[in-house]
This record gives structure tokens, C-alpha cells and sequence, in this order.
């Protein structure tokens, strides 16, 4: 087995023969300061060794010639040497060297070596379902910590669904989920955490479905009016007067808590729009704008929320769910999270000139044993399932309604499918954490490095490394 074996792969790696000696002292450029800080801080948890500012150990370097996300790292007789251009890339690389350190008596070693790497895809995003188990502040940290030490550039935070609203309102005072939300302050160090180790928080807020916080908070601002009998609570009343409005408010807010996010997702999944037919403002509003039934309303919505993201200068991000009648009137700007190849499937996408991310139910999810029909032990695949039976172009799904039962479905090679994503659904911190830190290094290795080539021997003795520096880690 080579000495270098860690989690993703690098692509170019030349060996030495000795394991060398590192100072503990680090040096870097003043736009890397942070990050330095934050290696410091992150050493000492993981070693229980003092860095200090200093020449002769570990050095950071600005090369301007490196991509986005791309690093150079070096470990010679002389130190350990990180080159990237920017926050990503110097990030990858000292993630990296977390793997390659070995502590023995108060000596820090790493092998000699030359590590040239870069990942295949862009988009590399763990998912939180936050309101169904609100997670205290402390554990949304170490989401954070895990993504950083598995070069996952995407902290993708689930922040509302039917349980409530996690984010806070100055607009909507009556919208945060009591006892459950966060403050500003809060947002404002969750975000500077998540950037000093080069990781960005993507917000989601859904709508139009899955909305029982809003209409619980303002039912007169978001729900439908019903004909007969009572409306649903978890459905956004498209055909209200200024809900767009209100809406564009909400996210104003959202975008203002989350400057840095090139990202925001807004759900569009799982809406109940049948019960649009019961509601009397829908009803009068697909009349006066001739849509036909509740299918293109669905669609219209989807697109009246993305253009408004758009307008706001941020790129959209929704869920498979929108039907493919009437998608061409959707900005192809709009990014689709394929996930259960039920409503919309990849390949359709695809041919419709939509940029695609792979959230693949099987076996890329994490979620509670009974919502699976079969036994799925813990509630999840494992590490070989992403790392031998998957790819970035494969669709799986367990469940006989989807068009992936039994069936994987399969795309050609292209860049219009960005990356992929472990979402975790339902479950506390206490029951997700130790999965998602086995299968998201699984799923980063075969979306980092897409023709992968690791041995699953090689990778399941590699994990249980990883998966203990990551739980040093936690709170």
C-alpha cells in the first residue's frame, strides 16, 4: 500500500522515501491569515499540537497561475509548502495535510512528497434537514468541521419545512420557529466559521410546498382562501395578491444573512397543488392568466420564484419536481437538483439544457429505517454502495414509483451535471453524523476524482482514519 492514501485521492502525487520532521511554526501572505488561524486552531484539536507564527514549517503561498480550488502542497526537508490562488484551493491543501501528519511523542511527521490536485466537480454540498431536529449551534459547527476536512465546498442548511422556520426575521417577526431559530449573531459566526475553512453555507427556504411555517405565521399573507371545507397549511397561495412580494421580502432577508452564497435554493418540491383547485384566489388567478390547471400554475410558480432569485442577483437552486409540459418557460440559469427520477428525470433535463446536480435518493441518502418499504440498515447505504456501485451520471432509486426502481437510470458524461450531494433527512445530530461522515467521504471520492480508481480495501482502511479526526472534531 502507498504511504499516501487519503480521502479524496489526489491526482498527482510523486513520493519520497522518508518521513520528515515538521517544525511547529507556519508562515503565510496576510489574504491567507485566517486560514492560518484556523489550521492553528484545528491542529490543536485533532494533535494536541501548538502552532505558532513562525518560518521553518508549514508555509502558505498566493500562486496566482493555480485555478479555483486547485493547490500545490509539498512536504521536503525544508517544510511543508501550500500553494493555491485562492480560499478554496489553500483550504483543499491544508486538508490534505491533516492526512498526511502523523504525532508521535510530541513529533510531527507527514511523508515526503508532491501533491498537485484539483477536483473534477465543482459542486460538493452535505444537506441538513434542520427544522424536523433542530440542531444547536454547536452541532451546525461541526457539520461545518466535516465538510472542511472533506474538501466539501457546499454547507447546503435545510432551513425551513413543515416543522418550522430556523432563520431569523426582522420582517416577519412572527415567522422563527420558536425556541428553535437563530440569531443573527449566530448566522453571522456560522458563516465566518464555515469561510475560514473555505466552505460556503447554501440557505434553503422551500416554497411552495412544504410551507406550514408560513401559513401558520401568516395565513393571511400566504394561504389559500379555500371554496369549501379547510385549505392546506403546507401550500404557498400562488393567486394571492403581492404574495411574490412577500415572498422576495423573505428572501431579501435571507440573501442578506447569506452574502457570500453564489446560491439559493428554494425548494419547489412535493407541493400538494392539488388542493390550488380549492382555493378561490388560485382559481381566479389561472383565469385571468390562462393557465390551464394546477400543473402549469406549479410551473408558473417555479418560475415567477427562480427569475425573482435571479432578479436579486443570486443563482436558484430547486428540487426535481417541476414537469417537463411547459419547462421551457424556466431560465436554463436555474440550477435542478435531480433526486428521485419521479417528477422530472435527469436525462430530460439534460436534454432540455438545464444544469443538473445528483442528490440520487439511492444511496445517497441518509433518513429514518421506515421510510423504506425493504431493510436499509441504520437508515442508509454505505460507504461501498457510493464508492463501488455509483457515479456522478447514475440515477438509483428503492422505491418501485420511481423511474429508477430497479432500473438505474444512466446519463452520458457531461459538464451540465456540476456535482452531487449527501442529503440527510428527519434525523438528529446523534443519528446522522457518524453516516454522513462514512458516506459523504465515499460520495466526495467518486465526485472529486470521477474515473476513480481507489480499492475499496485501501479506502474502507483509509475511512477509518478520516471518520476519527472527524469526530475529534465534534462538540
Amino acid at each position: 500500500m502507498s504511504k499516501i492514501n487519503i480521502i479524496p485521492m489526489p491526482k498527482c502525487i510523486k513520493e519520497g522515501s522518508a518521513d520528515i520532521s515538521i517544525s511547529t511554526v507556519i508562515s503565510f501572505p496576510k489574504e491567507f491569515s485566517d486560514y492560518a488561524d484556523t489550521f492553528i486552531t484545528t491542529v490543536k484539536k485533532l494533535f494536541s499540537v501548538d502552532f505558532t507564527e513562525g518560518n521553518g514549517g508549514v508555509v502558505l503561498k498566493n500562486n496566482p497561475e493555480l485555478k479555483e480550488e486547485e493547490y500545490l502542497l509539498a512536504v521536503t526537508k525544508d517544510g511543508v509548502v501550500i500553494e493555491a490562488s485562492e480560499t478554496h484551493g489553500i483550504n483543499n491543501g491544508i486538508a490534505t495535510l491533516y492526512q498526511l501528519i502523523t504525532v508521535n511523542d510530541d513529533t510531527i511527521t507527514a511523508p515526503e512528497c508532491e501533491i498537485k490536485d484539483k477536483p473534477d466537480s465543482t459542486y460538493r454540498a452535505l444537506m441538513i434537514d434542520m427544522p424536523a431536529n433542530y440542531r444547536t449551534f454547536e452541532e451546525v459547527m461541526h457539520y461545518i468541521d466535516i465538510c472542511y476536512l472533506y474538501k466539501v465546498k457546499y454547507a447546503h442548511m435545510h432551513f425551513s419545512d413543515y416543522q418550522g422556520y430556523n432563520l431569523p426575521s426582522k420582517k416577519f417577526p412572527k415567522l422563527p420557529t420558536p425556541d428553535a431559530n437563530y440569531t443573527v449573531e449566530q448566522i453571522n459566526q456560522m458563516r465566518k466559521y464555515a469561510s475560514d475553512r473555505g466552505v460556503v453555507i447554501i440557505p434553503e427556504v422551500d416554497v411552495p410546498g412544504h410551507a406550514t411555517y408560513l401559513n401558520t405565521a401568516y395565513p393571511e399573507l400566504f394561504g389559500c382562501t379555500p371554496i369549501e371545507g379547510d385549505a392546506r397549511v403546507d401550500l404557498v397561495c400562488i393567486g394571492k395578491p403581492g404574495v411574490i412580494d412577500n415572498l422576495k421580502a423573505i428572501f431579501e432577508e435571507v440573501i442578506e444573512l447569506f452574502p457570500d452564497s453564489p446560491y439559493i435554493h428554494i425548494g419547489g418540491d412535493e407541493a400538494a397543488i392539488d388542493a390550488w383547485n380549492n382555493c378561490k384566489d388560485c382559481k381566479a388567478y389561472m383565469e385571468k392568466n390562462g393557465i390551464k390547471d394546477v400543473h402549469a400554475l406549479y410551473t408558473h410558480s417555479i418560475k415567477l420564484l427562480t427569475d425573482m432569485i435571479l432578479d436579486l442577483g443570486r443563482i436558484p437552486i430547486v428540487w426535481e419536481g417541476f414537469p417537463r409540459d411547459g419547462a421551457e418557460q424556466i431560465s436554463r440559469d436555474v440550477i435542478v437538483t435531480a433526486w428521485e427520477s419521479l417528477y422530472h428525470l435527469p436525462n430530460e433535463l439534460l436534454e432540455e439544457g438545464f444544469t443538473i446536480t445528483n442528490a440520487s435518493w439511492m444511496p445517497l441518502y441518509v433518513v429514518r429505517p421506515e421510510i423504506y418499504d425493504k431493510d436499509v440498515p441504520g437508515g442508509r447505504w454505505h460507504p461501498k454502495d457510493i464508492l463501488c456501485d455509483w457515479n456522478i451520471y447514475t440515477w438509483k432509486n428503492w422505491w418501485e414509483k420511481s423511474y429508477a426502481y430497479n432500473n438505474p437510470i444512466v446519463v452520458e458524461p457531461t459538464d451540465k451535471v456540476i456535482g452531487a450531494t449527501i442529503c440527510s433527512w428527519v434525523l438528529n445530530y446523534k443519528g446522522d453524523v457518524f453516516a454522513i461522515e462514512e458516506n459523504l467521504a465515499a460520495m466526495c471520492e467518486k465526485i472529486w476524482n470521477i474515473n476513480s480508481t481507489y480499492r475499496i480495501d485501501e479506502f474502507e482502511a483509509t475511512l477509518k482514519k478520516l471518520v476519527a479526526l472527524a469526530e475529534k472534531l465534534a462538540p
